[in-house]
C-alpha cells in the first residue's frame, strides 16, 4: 500500500478547500488513517504554506522522531533537510526544513523568542485528545496570535477521538471534517471474572493469556503495561513461557535508547511481542500487530497542589484510552484485543482521561505565560481552566523563587487573596525573564542563576543536566554491585546529588562504556545524554553572561544553590534516630532510606513524591536530599 492509499486522502480536497477559505480546522480521523504523516505533506504539496513551514505538534518524543523519519523517507530526503524534528534539547532541522515535527513545549518557547512566529505558515495539533498541558496552552496562544497580527496562520486540530462540541465552541467559527477511516474489525474479549493483582501479577496474567492466544491468532502481539518495571517482568515471564520459541519479545517505552525503540518497530524473522507503555497507544503505527493484550493500566503523573507533592501511581486507564489501544490490532487486518479486566469493570471506568491542566504542576507554564506578557493568568483563554489552588501554588512558588513580583492573586474559587499591589505586582521580574532562557523547570533555572553568585555554574549545570533525563543510577542487583558502588561512589554525606556527580564522572572516565558502567548500576546511555545536555546548558549560561570557567566550588556553594531552587522543600528530621521529617507548610515526609544525608538534621529535598509500597501503603518520600545550615 502506498501513502496515497491511506484513508485520509479521501478528505484531501476538502481539507485544502476548507483551509483556503478559513484558517481553522478540526480534523477527526481514526488511528491509522494517515493524518499524522500525510496532512503536513498535503499542505506543502498543495501550496498552502507559501514560503513557510508547517509545524506538527506531538505529545511524545518517540513519536516526534519516528514520524519525522517516516515522512522524510516517503519524500526520499535526508532527515533534517526538507523534513526535520525538534524535541527538548535536540534539534534535527535546518533553514531548508518545511515540515517540522516538534514536542508541544518547543513551539511555546519559540513564541517567547518570536511572538509573531515568522516563517511558520501552519500548525497541526496532533493527538489533541490526549490534552497535554503544553498543547492546550499553545493552542490558546496561537489562537490569540491568529486573531490579532497573524490572520494568515493556519491552525488544524487533529485527533482520533475528540470532544468536538467543546472544541468546536472554543475554536468557533471552525469547520469539522471527519474521516471514517478503514479500520478492520477488532474482536474485544474480556476476562470472565475479576483478578486481584496481589494474587496474580499482571505480567504473569498477560503471559498466561498469550500462551492461550498464540495458537489461535496470527501476526505480532502488542502488550500494554504501565511502566518499565512491569515491562521488564513481562519480558522475563515471556522468556520462561511455553511459547518463548515462537516469539521475539521487545520492550518499547520513552526512556529506551533510540536504537532499541527502532528495533521494536522493525520487521523481524518471526512473530514479535512488543511490550509497551502508552507510547504505543497513538501516533506510532506498528505494522504487523494483529493482537493486543491490554493490562488496562498506566502510570499517571499528578501534582497535589494542597500538599505540594508529585505523585506517580499506577491507575486504570479510561474507556477512550482502552479503545485507542484496541484499535492498534485492526490497522492492517482483522484483529483481536484481550482486556485483562471484566466487562462490568469496564463500564465503571472513566469515559476520558483527566486533562493535564487539571493534574500537573503549573509553575513552568505560568512563568512562560508571564514572560509572554500575560499577567492575568486566571483570565487566560483556557480551554479548561485549572484548579484555582494549583494556579495559586504555582504563583506562590514563582514569587518565592523571585521570578515574579510579590502578590497573592485572588483566583475565582480560592480562599481570599490579598488585594493587588500597585505597579508591577505579579508581573515577571528581570530575574524571572533570565530564568526563561533555560529550558528547565523554574527551580533549576533559579539554581543556575544562583550559581553565578556562588561561582559554581559548571557544577550546577551538570546537576541540572543529570536530573532532566533518564535515571542515571539503577537499583543495585546483589551484594557485589552494592559493595562496588559503595567503594566507588560512597563516602559522601552532604548531598545525594553529589552521588550523581560521582556516578557521571565514573561513566565519563570509562568513556561511557556500557559494560563497565553496568558493574556499578550506572546507566551509560543516560550519562552520555546528560553530558551532551550539560554542554547545552553551559552554552546557554555563557550566552546569558554567566561565568562558566572551570573552578573548585567553595564548601557549601552547591548546597546554597539547591536551597535557592527548593526553598519550599526544606525539611527537619524529628530526631537522629528516625528518617521522619517535618517540612515547611505543615507537611510531613520520610527521607529515602538510600539517601546519604542521614546525619543532617536540616535538609532540602529536590524531589518530594508520594509512592505506593507493595503492600498498598502510601508515604511521602523525600529524595535527592541535600544537607543545609540554619544560618543560610
Amino acid at each position: 500500500m502506498t501513502p496515497r492509499d491511506l484513508p485520509i486522502y479521501e478528505l484531501e480536497n476538502e481539507i485544502v478547500r476548507s483551509l483556503g477559505a478559513r484558517p481553522r480546522l478540526i480534523l477527526q480521523a481514526p488511528t491509522g488513517s494517515g493524518k499524522s504523516t500525510q496532512v503536513p505533506q498535503m499542505l506543502l504539496d498543495r501550496g498552502l504554506l507559501g514560503e513557510g513551514e508547517v509545524v506538527v505538534l506531538q505529545p511524545r518524543r518517540i513519536a516526534t522522531r519516528m514520524l519525522a523519519r517516516r515522512v522524510a523517507a516517503e519524500r526520499k530526503g535526508r532527515l533534517g533537510d526538507e523534513v526535520g524534528y525538534q524535541i527538548r534539547f535536540e534539534k534535527v532541522a535546518s533553514r531548508q526544513t518545511r515540515i517540522r515535527f516538534v514536542t508541544e513545549g518547543i513551539l511555546l518557547r519559540q513564541l517567547l523568542q518570536d511572538p509573531e512566529l515568522r516563517g511558520v505558515a501552519a500548525i497541526l495539533f496532533d493527538e489533541f485528545h490526549e490534552r497535554h498541558l503544553y498543547g492546550d496552552i499553545t493552542l490558546a496562544r496561537t489562537l490569540q496570535l491568529q486573531e490579532t497580527t497573524r490572520p494568515d496562520l493556519k491552525l488544524v486540530v487533529m485527533s482520533a477521538t475528540l470532544e468536538s462540541d467543546k472544541l468546536g465552541k472554543y475554536l468557533a467559527p471552525c469547520p469539522i471534517l471527519t474521516s471514517s477511516g478503514r479500520m478492520h474489525p477488532v474482536a474485544i474479549e474480556y476476562l470472565t471474572k475479576p483478578v486481584r493483582g496481589e494474587n496474580y501479577p499482571i505480567w504473569d496474567l498477560g503471559t498466561d493469556e498469550l500462551e492461550r492466544l498464540a495458537a489461535q491468532t496470527e501476526g505480532d502481539v502488542l502488550i500494554f503495561m504501565p511502566g518499565r518495571y512491569e515491562i521488564t517482568r513481562t519480558i522475563a515471564a515471556l522468556g520462561a513461557s511455553r511459547v518463548s520459541d515462537r516469539f521475539i519479545a521487545l520492550p518499547l517505552y520513552s526512556e529506551l535508547p533510540p536504537a532499541e525503540q527502532d528495533a521494536a518497530l522493525a520487521p523481524a524473522a518471526k512473530r514479535k511481542v512488543i511490550v509497551a507503555t502508552n507510547v504505543a497507544e497513538t501516533s506510532l503505527t506498528i505494522d504487523g500487530v494483529r493482537v493486543v493484550i491490554d493490562s488496562g493500566l498506566a502510570r499517571i503523573a499528578r501534582f497535589d497542589p494542597r500538599r505540594g507533592i508529585n505523585t506517580l501511581f499506577i491507575e486504570k486507564i479510561s474507556r477512550a484510552s482502552a479503545d485507542q489501544r484496541a484499535g492498534r490490532a485492526g490497522r492492517t487486518a482483522p484483529g483481536h484485543c484481550l482486556r485483562l479486566w471484566t466487562e462490568s469493570e469496564h463500564l465503571e471506568r472513566a469515559v476520558q482521561e483527566l486533562p493535564e491542566v487539571k493534574r500537573l504542576d503549573l509553575a513552568e507554564v505560568v512563568l512562560t505565560l508571564k514572560g509572554s506578557g500575560i499577567e492575568d493568568i486566571a483570565g487566560f483563554r483556557w480551554l479548561e481552566p485549572p484548579e484555582p489552588k494549583a494556579l495559586e501554588n504555582a504563583q506562590q512558588l514563582l514569587t518565592d523563587l523571585g521570578a515574579i513580583y510579590a502578590r497573592r492573586e485572588s483566583f475565582p474559587g480560592s480562599a481570599g487573596g490579598a488585594p493587588a499591589l500597585p505597579g508591577r505586582a505579579s508581573a515577571i521580574t528581570p530575574l524571572g525573564r533570565r530564568m526563561l532562557a533555560f529550558p528547565v523547570h523554574p527551580r533549576y533555572a533559579r539554581m543556575l542563576l544562583a550559581a553565578q553568585e556562588q561561582k559554581c555554574v559548571r557544577g550546577i549545570a551538570l546537576i541540572a543536566a543529570l536530573t532532566q533525563g533518564r535515571n542515571l543510577l539503577r537499583r543495585p542487583e546483589g551484594k557485589q554491585m552494592r559493595d562496588e558502588r559503595e567503594d566507588f561512589l560512597g563516602g559522601e554525606d552532604e548531598s545525594d546529588l553529589f552521588i550523581l556527580l560521582r556516578a557521571f564522572r565514573f561513566a565519563e572516565k570509562n568513556n561511557f562504556d556500557p559494560r563497565r558502567c553496568a558493574q556499578l548500576g550506572v546507566n551509560a546511555g543516560a550519562a552520555r545524554e546528560a553530558g551532551q545536555l550539560w554542554e547545552q546548558f553551559l552554552s546557554i549560561a555563557k550566552a546569558e553572561g554567566l561565568d562558566t570557567a572551570e573552578r573548585e566550588a567553595e564548601p557549601g556553594a552547591i548546597a546554597r544553590c539547591v536551597l535557592a531552587g527548593f526553598p519550599d522543600q526544606v525539611a527537619v528530621r524529628f530526631d537522629e534516630g528516625t528518617l521522619r521529617c517535618a517540612l515547611v507548610h505543615n507537611r510531613r515526609g520520610v527521607l529515602a532510606r538510600e539517601s546519604v544525608v542521614h546525619r543532617a538534621r536540616l535538609l532540602t529535598a529536590s524531589e518530594i513524591r508520594e509512592i505506593e509500597s507493595s503492600d498498598g501503603e502510601r508515604q511521602v518520600l523525600l529524595t535527592l536530599a541535600t544537607a543545609i545550615k540554619m544560618e543560610w
